[in-house]
């Protein structure tokens, strides 16, 4: 079957797809659609891009974008040195234009195909896909199905640079991100009878794993404070809910004939974070842009349709609270003609980088997705210990000894960071005892406790036991705990590095530490958790890839020419090696036979963890250490 000749969806026949999405075309295979129900069993990283364009007369400029700017823009990035994705993926999809063969034309969609991104270039494999029609008048063009029908389009199997590529089959993980871009508000031609039109929707958004951003005809401004800067996306930080909720008033002045006056104006408990060019910046650098959260007003306060009709109300409710992000046509057309031609270079390089880089980054970003340097990462060791790298890989490494988990000289502006573990073998497995943070010229050790009755807090400021301890480094710290063996230390690093932070949680006499930042952070970070951008375990050279972790281990023992961080000093020390267990693995699975909580009761215990990796690293913790409540260190 052609692809681009013939538009394949599944019936209600097909799992995937609800008996209530009632796009039913004659032509269906449901054996070659995506099976959004099996996971991924593959081994290579994987993105996908779905657009759904409008396919009217008046959609020029915007067809235009995608195909020079943002299509190119994202492949090359997604496969760059920064992201390293082996495949990215592009499936095509229009609507609204008259007289164009669809299957189902009550609908008005039809699919044009779906290809592969070439590395090392900005070129699409088949660049025929993207050849959206818009010389026609337009049709009734209704986004949200074409939204669904995008998703549930989707083949099992596309065509790549390497031929047929399963996508279960070849990859391992499968990011998916959506694109609506149509200038008018909502034509109703699929009724999704039986529910919320919009809560459908954003169901089958979030149940398939996609982000979606819709690129509408939306007037943007920003408060008078803000000079200098054009609006050209927004992202909506608070539920559905918060719209009609206010969180009291707060007062609204203007300076009149020489005397200011204020009123009393309804106030809101949440946040607008708007993407703006930057155009003022000194070096005065086409393709800067910005953010500016908005906060305490009415979420409509600086937006409203432009032609488009009900776009505000159709539209914003899909992205909402979900990280996706809306964005205005109107600064897109004021910077590129219908024919390509760049009428404002600064603007259109500003809206160009700032979608993609938004883009990619919630492609890729799956926690602590807030970070203002993306590609935002989030990485952590603890437990037996298991050891997160940047790129979310789980290892184990089981030695005892101190250990460099991370250290960058260059950390903020000079200031430089060192952090290093201390681990202790029991038996046949070994744990993190205690950790240490060098930030500048002050240190910070916390120590794990087992005695359930002691309520203090083991930890030294600059080897001082106990030492004031409300800031280190500059950075505030704060402390919580509930009850006397969990605590949780955090080192935020906001003044610095906008919603970034270290935690150090103690659970009983186990010790985990949590990072989570960005590029300007972390990215040039070396230790146990590897490459900032690759996630590859690298030995001190950062040349040579070493996937022996004891191997690993022993080539990140702390050495004499770095800090001494802890506040006393315990066996081995290097040139003394890591101590290792005898037969970890035989011994392991010898007493794990023995155990007397069964494999049954870690799992149930396990269950709440999200990650698949977490999850079977806490049945290993808890077999280990034969304690269920072990799901307390997670």
């Amino acid at each position: 079957m052609n692809m681009k000749a013939t538009l394949f969806l599944a019936a209600t026949a097909a799992a995937s797809v609800s008996a209530e999405f009632a796009f039913i075309p004659d032509v269906v295979d449901v054996a070659t659609l995506y099976d959004y129900n099996t996971a991924p069993s593959g081994s290579k990283r994987c993105a996908l891009v779905s657009i759904a364009m409008d396919e009217s007369g008046s959609m020029k400029t915007e067809q235009e974008f995608m195909r020079q700017f943002a299509i190119p823009r994202m492949t090359q990035l997604l496969h760059s040195s920064e992201y390293q994705y082996d495949h990215v993926f592009f499936c095509m999809h229009g609507f609204g234009a008259l007289g164009v063969p669809t299957v189902a034309p009550e609908y008005g969609f039809r699919t044009l195909g779906c290809t592969e991104g070439v590395p090392g270039t900005n070129a699409l494999k088949d660049p025929q896909v993207a050849d959206w029609v818009n010389e026609s008048g337009g049709f009734q063009e209704d986004g949200y199905n074409a939204i669904v029908a995008g998703i549930n389009a989707l083949p099992g199997t596309i065509v790549g640079n390497t031929g047929s590529i399963d996508l279960n089959a070849e990859c391992s993980v499968l990011n998916k991100n959506f694109i609506l871009v149509t200038d008018e508000d909502r034509d109703v031609l699929n009724p999704f009878t039986g529910s919320n039109p919009a809560d459908y929707v954003r169901n089958e958004l979030s149940s398939k794993g996609y982000i979606l951003n819709e690129v509408v005809d939306l007037n943007m401004d920003l408060p008078t404070t803000v000079t200098d800067e054009t609006p050209i996306g927004l992202r909506v930080n608070y539920p559905l809910s918060a719209m009609t909720t206010q969180s009291g008033t707060k007062k609204s002045c203007l300076t009149f004939m020489g005397q200011e006056q204020c009123i009393d104006v309804p106030a809101y408990d949440y946040d607008n974070e708007w993407f703006t060019t930057n155009l003022h910046n000194e070096n005065n650098h086409g393709g800067d842009w910005t953010t500016y959260v908005q906060n305490g007003e009415s979420p409509d306060t600086y937006y409203q349709d432009g032609y488009g009709g009900n776009t505000d109300t159709d539209y914003i409710p899909l992205i909402q609270d979900t990280r996706g992000a809306v964005w205005s046509i109107r600064p897109l057309r004021a910077a590129l003609s219908e024919t390509g031609q760049v009428l404002d270079q600064g603007q259109i390089e500003a809206f160009a980088e700032a979608f993609i880089d938004i883009k990619v980054n919630e492609i890729d970003c799956t926690t602590n997705c807030d970070c203002r340097a993306p590609p935002c990462r989030e990485t952590e060791l603890g437990g037996d210990p298991h050891i997160t790298t940047w790129r979310n890989e789980h290892y184990e490494y089981h030695g005892q000894c101190d250990l460099v988990m991370l250290k960058d000289a260059e950390f903020a502006d000079g200031l430089g960071i060192d952090v290093h573990v201390r681990t202790k073998i029991v038996r046949f497995w070994s744990y993190i005892k205690n950790v240490a943070i060098r930030i500048g010229n002050d240190i910070l050790e916390v120590e794990g406790n087992g005695d359930l009755s002691d309520g203090e807090a083991h930890f030294w400021v600059n080897y001082e036991y106990q030492g004031e301890l409300t800031e280190f480094a500059g950075f505030p710290v704060t402390e919580e705990h509930s009850v006397n063996y969990k605590r949780i230390f955090k080192i935020d690093l906001n003044s610095k590095y906008e919603n970034e932070f270290i935690i150090v949680q103690i659970y009983k006499e186990f010790v985990r530490v949590r990072f989570s930042g960005g590029s300007k952070s972390f990215g040039k970070s070396v230790g146990l958790l590897g490459d900032y951008y690759s996630g590859k375990t690298l030995a001190r050279d950062g040349q040579t890839v070493l996937n022996d972790f004891v191997e690993l281990g022993h080539e990140w023992q702390v050495l004499p020419s770095e800090p001494k961080l802890f506040h006393e000093m315990e066996r081995p020390q290097f040139p003394e090696k890591c101590m290792e267990p005898e037969d970890p693995r035989g011994e392991r699975r010898r007493r794990l036979e023995e155990s007397s909580v069964s494999m049954e009761q870690a799992e149930q215990a396990c269950s709440t963890l999200k990650d698949p990796m977490a999850r079977k690293d806490c049945v290993y913790d808890i077999l280990a250490t034969q304690d269920l409540d072990m799901i307390g260190a997670f």
